[in-house]
């Protein structure tokens, strides 16, 4: 038994290594020309992207098809985030991501929609063992979409390693993109890093193009340590977006200094944005200043090369030849050159007034009945923060430093009413509106966790959601119809969780937050009588419900 044992887990281990070792090719995941909205390592608002956005024309209901032979391993379905999600293990150890779809391909739509009825839940996280669903290159397993944080149809594709899910881009795998133009870069800024209670200062520096491929500037006079960011973005053949960079190279007197390059990711990588993205201009005006040096932290696994951090020091009665190289991924490359000449100069500072607020050391500020808790690690880099309290109002800032995870504020609970308790919730004041924080009652606080600077207060809502049927009235006969659809809505604190039932049986009804519509699949179940009962109940954040009652006639064909 031994020796059979050991024979049959050999063949495993050749069969798996043979599996891994196994050459591909890959076919396009799209029958349509491939044209990207979104390119790998391109800045978001709060994140690197993971992945290419390719563009599906305006449309839904495209087929998309797995790049290459494997299985599936994963299959997640959620109202944010990729919404209706594939995952595919292939033979080179990689793993095939496709987001936002509308559908699943069938066979996999009847194995998601039977674990979401055996577990009651719309939202799905499913692993999956090889065995279960083997696919083809070419084959077809899901439908283009705009599901989850989607802000328009389109797929959404990655590639990662699978042992580490460590994302990797796209384009390195022969994707058919066309690209002929070069990256454009937009403007040019000069940094001078500071310390301790002084900002960094800024300064736009003009820029020339020269010709098609080169950008130069006036000569520029200064001294001191200082660094260099770009607005830039490059655009592919048959897209209008303006997308992200792949490379870029800072070079001072012919040495390279910096050089940047998206072939790969980290996870925490994107939660370290603005350590390359200017946090205040982008706090200011949304503006995307890409900066070529960093300051007090470890390099992020783009940056293939940071000498001195990226920074470089001009002496007073030298000269300076700084080049700036930026270029796609299909070697389109535009140029920037510029010379500084060293002179004396004095260099504005702007003092910050505040509490300092140290990455090493825990915080707590008390106030009258509210608190401010930094934990560690709470910012970058030493911050110096405000804080102001009026009545049932909080005023933290200035905006100036970009968090590195979350802090709390808390409000301190002098209400009685269970009911009231309940409703209450902490908002964020943005010029004469307020918008719903997630609130958690904790040691007699009203308490939230936030990455964010601004203006904050106690609301209420007490209004339940609203259940409003949008294409059947109650008492109808629904033999002919195919599906029925639902509008909830709730214009306080949002929509927590809804559940449907027919005749008492649970029913899958598809959320669709965009259009606040809850879709059911009449050929889900069977009824053997023509009459039936529906019920829906939907909650909002702070536990207001509210349910909807109808009666409908519809006839199955129990064939």
């Amino acid at each position: 038994m031994k020796i059979k044992a050991v024979c049959f887990l050999t063949v495993l281990l050749l069969a798996s290594q043979l599996w891994s070792q196994k050459k591909i090719e890959w076919v396009p995941p799209l029958d349509i020309p491939l044209s990207l909205s979104g390119t790998f390592g391109e800045p978001r608002s709060t994140h690197f992207h993971l992945g290419i956005d390719i563009k599906t024309q305006g449309k839904e209901g495209w087929e998309v098809r797995s790049v290459a032979p494997g299985y599936i391993s994963r299959i997640r379905v959620s109202l944010g985030g990729y919404g209706k999600t594939v995952y595919i293990n292939h033979p080179d150890e990689t793993t095939s991501v496709y987001a936002h779809l509308k559908k699943f391909a069938p066979k996999i739509e009847a194995y998601i929609k039977s674990m979401q009825y055996e577990k009651e839940s719309y939202t799905l996280q499913q692993f999956l063992k090889r065995e279960v669903f083997t696919i083809e290159a070419g084959e077809v397993i899901g439908y283009s979409g705009n599901t989850g944080s989607s802000s328009g149809p389109h797929l959404h594709f990655e590639i990662r390693d699978a042992k580490s899910q460590k994302p990797l881009n796209p384009l390195l795998f022969d994707l058919p993109i066309s690209d002929s133009q070069r990256p454009q870069i937009q403007k040019l800024f000069l940094f001078y890093p500071k310390n301790n209670a002084v900002l960094t200062h800024s300064e736009p520096i003009a820029l020339h193009k020269v010709n098609d491929s080169t950008y130069n500037t006036p000569v520029v006079s200064s001294s001191g340590k200082m660094g260099l960011g770009l607005q830039m973005f490059d655009r592919q053949d048959l897209s209008y977006n303006k997308n992200g960079i792949y490379k870029a190279k800072l070079e001072i007197n012919g040495k390279t200094i910096t050089q940047f390059q998206f072939d790969q990711l980290n996870y925490s990588d994107s939660d370290k944005l603005f350590i390359n993205i200017d946090y205040p201009t982008f706090k200011k005006n949304k503006n995307k200043i890409q900066k070529l040096f960093f300051q007090d932290h470890k390099p992020l696994t783009f940056m293939k090369l940071m000498t001195t951090e990226g920074l470089f020091n001009i002496e007073p009665g030298k000269s300076y030849q700084v080049k700036v190289v930026v270029e796609d991924f299909s070697g389109n490359t535009s140029y920037i050159v510029m010379y500084i000449e060293g002179i004396k100069k004095q260099i504005p500072n702007k003092k910050l007034d505040g509490k300092l607020i140290e990455p090493r050391l825990d915080y707590l500020f008390s106030l009258n009945d509210k608190e401010v808790y930094f934990p560690k690690k709470t910012f970058f880099q030493d911050a110096f923060i405000q804080i102001e309290e009026a009545q049932n109002n909080l005023s933290i800032g200035p905006n100036l430093f970009p968090f590195q995870k979350p802090y709390e504020i808390r409000f301190k609970i002098n209400e009685e009413d269970t009911l009231k308790l309940r409703q209450t919730f902490i908002a964020k004041k943005i010029g004469k509106k307020i918008s719903f924080l997630p609130t958690v009652i904790d040691n007699g606080h009203w308490t939230t966790k936030l990455k964010d600077m601004g203006d904050y207060t106690l609301a209420k809502d007490s209004i339940p959601p609203q259940i409003v049927p949008s294409n059947f009235k109650a008492n109808q006969w629904l033999s002919k119809f195919r599906f029925m659809k639902v509008k909830i809505s709730d214009d306080f604190s949002g929509i927590k969780s809804y559940r449907g039932t027919i005749n008492g049986k649970w029913i899958l009804f598809e959320y669709d937050p965009k259009r606040n519509l809850l879709t059911y699949d009449f050929s889900d179940k069977t009824f053997k009588l023509a009459k039936h009962e529906l019920e829906i109940e939907v909650e909002d954040n702070v536990g207001n419900k509210s349910v909807y009652k109808a009666t409908f006639f519809k006839k199955y064909n129990l064939n």
